[in-house]
C-alpha cells in the first residue's frame, strides 16, 4: 500500500527545494561599503526619515524583530538575539564581507538593482558584481537619467532632442527602467502623448525650480511614454509603502490604467513594485492585463511575521506567473538575505496550504515556486539563460 506524505514532511519538502531555488531580484538598490553607526543601522529599518516616529527603537517593529531572529544567525548569532548584541556583532564584520556572507545567503543569480537612488553613497556595480556570486544588472530609473539630463541642456527644446537619443543608447547592461512618480506627482499619468507645446512649457517652468527635481505630470508623463516606445524595456513604478515624499492619495495603482494599456499596445511589461496596503488592488491588474506583473518587495520585508499572510492575500488573483520576487534591500546589506529568507518561507507556507487541501501536487507547487522565484523575471527582463 503507497503512504501518503503527511502535511509535515510535505512542508519540509516544499521547504527544502525552495530554498534551493536560485532566485532572481528583479528590484533592489547597491549597498554601503563602509561602516555604519549604531544610529545609522536602526535608521534603516524603517521608511520614517524622523527617529521619533517610533518612540522606541525601531528594533522594536515587525522588520527588527525579522532582522534580529533571521539576520541574526546570519552574524553568529543564537535566538533570542537582543538588539545589543545584534548590533555588536554587525560592527565586528568589515561591511564587504558583510555583503558577499548576505549575498551568497540570499541564494540569489541575478541582482537587477536601481542606480538612481544615492549613487554615489553606495557600492558601484562592478565592485558589487565582485562581491556578489549573482549576476549584476541596472535598471535606470527614468527620472534621475532625465534630470542630470536636463541639467545639462540649455533649454527644454534641446532637451526633447537629447532625450530619445539618450534612451536610444543605453548601456547594454540596462534590462529595465524604472518611475518614481509615485513620490512626485502621483500615478496619473496620461497615456497618449501630452503636445510638444505642454511638455516645452512644462519643462520651462521645471528649469527655474532650483533644486531640479521633476515633478510635473507632464513631463513625467512625455517621459514614461517615450521610454516605452523607444526602448520597450519593462517598467517598474514604486506602488504604495515607502517615506513620507510619497502621495498615498495619488499612488492607488489604479491610477495607472491609461498608462498600461498604452504600454500593452506596444508588448511592453509594466511591473508593480512593492504594492502594500495596495497588493490586492495591483494583484487584480496583473489579474486583467497581460503585461502586468507584481511584487511584494519591500513589504515582506517590514511585515515580518505577517508575510505569508500578505503574498497569500495577493495570490487570491494574481495569477502564479505574475508574481515576481524582489527584496527592494538599499543600503543594508543583510535586508538582500532577510527578503529572500521571507519569501521562501511565506511561499513555502501559502503552497504548503494548497498541496495539504489537495488543490496541487508537489511538483505542480514546485514548478509555481519556480516561476515565481525566478523563471517570469527571466522571460520579463529577457535574461541570459546562463
Amino acid at each position: 500500500m503507497t503512504t501518503l506524505p503527511t502535511p509535515h514532511s510535505q512542508h519540509e519538502e516544499l521547504s527544502a527545494a525552495i530554498d534551493e531555488l536560485a532566485l532572481i531580484d528583479h528590484h533592489c538598490h547597491s549597498l554601503f561599503s563602509t561602516p555604519l553607526t549604531d544610529q545609522q543601522v536602526e535608521d534603516h529599518l524603517t521608511e520614517s526619515p524622523d527617529a521619533r516616529a517610533a518612540r522606541t527603537t525601531t528594533f522594536d517593529s515587525n522588520l527588527g524583530l525579522a532582522t534580529l531572529r533571521w539576520a541574526g544567525p546570519l552574524l553568529g548569532l543564537d535566538p533570542p538575539v537582543s538588539r545589543e548584541a545584534y548590533l555588536e556583532a554587525r560592527r565586528s564584520i568589515a561591511p564587504r564581507d558583510l555583503i558577499s556572507k548576505s549575498l551568497a545567503a540570499a541564494g540569489v543569480s541575478d541582482l537587477l538593482v536601481d542606480t538612481g537612488f544615492h549613487p554615489d553613497d553606495l557600492v558601484n556595480l562592478e565592485e558589487l558584481s565582485k562581491l556578489s556570486p549573482a549576476r549584476v544588472h541596472e535598471i535606470a530609473r527614468i527620472e534621475t537619467r532625465a534630470e542630470e539630463l536636463l541639467a545639462a541642456t540649455d533649454s527644454p527644446e534641446q532637451f526633447l532632442q537629447a532625450w530619445p537619443e539618450l534612451l536610444a543608447n543605453l548601456d547594454p547592461n540596462v534590462v529595465g527602467l524604472k518611475s518614481v512618480a509615485a513620490y512626485r506627482c502621483g500615478l496619473d499619468l496620461a497615456g497618449t502623448h501630452p503636445s510638444r507645446a505642454e511638455v516645452l512649457f512644462a519643462l520651462g517652468h521645471q528649469l527655474q525650480q532650483r533644486p531640479l527635481r521633476l515633478t510635473d505630470p507632464t513631463v513625467i508623463s512625455y517621459l514614461v511614454i517615450t521610454a516605452i516606445e523607444i526602448t520597450r524595456l519593462p517598467v517598474q513604478f514604486h506602488i504604495g509603502i515607502g517615506d513620507p515624499d510619497v502621495r498615498l492619495a495619488t499612488g492607488h495603482p489604479g491610477h495607472l490604467q491609461n498608462l498600461i494599456e498604452f504600454a500593452l499596445r506596444l508588448e511592453t511589461p509594466i511591473c508593480l513594485l512593492h504594492c502594500y496596503p495596495y497588493h490586492r488592488e495591483a494583484a487584480l491588474l496583473a489579474h486583467d492585463y497581460p503585461n502586468v506583473y507584481l511584487d511584494l518587495g519591500l513589504a515582506l520585508n517590514f511585515v515580518g511575521p505577517r508575510a505569508s499572510e500578505i503574498l497569500s492575500e495577493t495570490l487570491e488573483l494574481a495569477p502564479y506567473a505574475k508574481l515576481l520576487y524582489s527584496s527592494d534591500a538599499f543600503g543594508l546589506a543583510e535586508l538582500n538575505y532577510l527578503g529572500a529568507l521571507q519569501f521562501r518561507r511565506s511561499l513555502t507556507d501559502h503552497l504548503t496550504l494548497l498541496v495539504e487541501d489537495d488543490y496541487l501536487s508537489l511538483d505542480t507547487a514546485l514548478r509555481l515556486a519556480t516561476l515565481m522565484g525566478r523563471e517570469t523575471a527571466k522571460t520579463v527582463y529577457r535574461l541570459p539563460t546562463t
